[in-house]
């Protein structure tokens, strides 16, 4: 079985399995580099996506030991796992944004009892009744789900062109999927590699993970980014799941109008009631009844659901009520 193909202007497109995850797989992008071969992303750890990597690579006469370097889209383990892996067997460099770095270190260095705690308290302040607190710590485990191994050795910015052979591929920075995402722009042929930022047909998570309020307003930055790419001449689009993107910026308009239409349902839901973060999210539209989610699934539709609140307060639309623990919010 082969776990690669060519895939047209010089990109191997290899299949990375998990089948643990429903995505079942994180696609990898091969170019030929003044060095080797540069990989975009490298997929999730273990023995599995191991051998789907390599084999790939194989099927098109390539080694592990051939990989240059791994640029990533963001610090996600389906893109990131492997990395550690294929560094050590190549002596690739990893390259990823410096926001996402900072959230990769965050994330790595807060493991077992100290990172159940954190979560379990930041739940309490979003409103989440008690028993669904425990259900989550029993459901999922007591360690980040980020490991140290796979951590960036290059930073990259804006606009930063990577080296391939005769001719660069462009960091194109879109924050929102995660504060460094980062798109990859094939320059001499108009194609761009998307990660998580814009998929052929999965709409992509935006979350705040901090409750009540963070700061930053992901959502915002997500639309600004889809707005981005909508202004660049993309003729292909090759995201890190799902078939390739014909009309991208017909896409990211897609996305960008799904989530209007979501704040607007959002914005309904209030009613005049005073609510918390976990009532929120219990009141948005969802693709199945919130009391039939997983207790693992409601955490990431409680981080949306924050990220649809936090830019209706950035909107003015809705603001929090003084004087609550668990804070509320209601419309303005």
């Amino acid at each position: 079985m082969s776990f690669a193909s060519e895939i047209g202007d010089g990109i191997v497109q290899i299949t990375v399995p998990m089948s643990h995850n429903p995505l079942g797989s994180t696609l990898v992008y091969a170019m030929e580099s003044p060095g080797g071969l540069v990989l975009v992303d490298a997929g999730w750890d273990g023995d599995e996506g191991w051998e789907g990597l390599t084999a790939g690579l194989a099927s098109v006469g390539r080694s592990i030991t051939d990989v240059e370097g791994v640029v990533v889209t963001h610090f996600h383990p389906d893109h990131t796992g492997l990395c550690g892996r294929v560094r050590e067997a190549s002596g690739a460099w990893i390259a990823m944004h410096e926001a996402d770095h900072d959230m990769f270190e965050k994330m790595s260095s807060s493991r077992g009892p100290e990172w159940m705690a954190y979560q379990l308290e930041n739940l309490a302040r979003a409103g989440a009744p008690l028993a669904d607190r425990e259900a989550f710590e029993q459901a999922s485990g007591t360690d980040s789900p980020v490991g140290p191994e796979s951590a960036p050795d290059r930073i990259l910015v804006d606009d930063e062109l990577i080296a391939l052979t005769g001719r660069n591929l462009r960091a194109v920075y879109t924050p929102g999927h995660t504060p460094g995402h980062v798109c990859f722009y094939l320059e001499d042929a108009n194609v761009m590699f998307t990660g998580d930022h814009v998929l052929q047909k999965t709409t992509p998570h935006v979350g705040n993970f901090a409750y009540p309020l963070e700061e930053r307003d992901a959502l915002a930055e997500f639309l600004d980014s889809l707005r981005r790419v909508q202004k660049m001449d993309v003729t292909r689009g090759l995201g890190a799941h799902g078939m390739p993107i014909v009309d991208v910026a017909g896409r990211a308009g897609e996305l960008v109008d799904h989530h209007e239409e979501r704040l607007d349902h959002l914005i309904e839901a209030f009613g005049d009631d005073e609510i918390t973060v976990w009532e929120v999210a219990s009141r948005m539209q969802w693709y199945r009844p919130w009391d039939k989610f997983h207790p693992m699934a409601k955490g990431m539709a409680l981080s949306e659901a924050a990220a649809h609140l936090r830019h209706l307060v950035a909107r003015g639309q809705v603001a929090e009520v003084p004087g609550n623990e668990p804070a509320r919010f209601a419309r303005v």
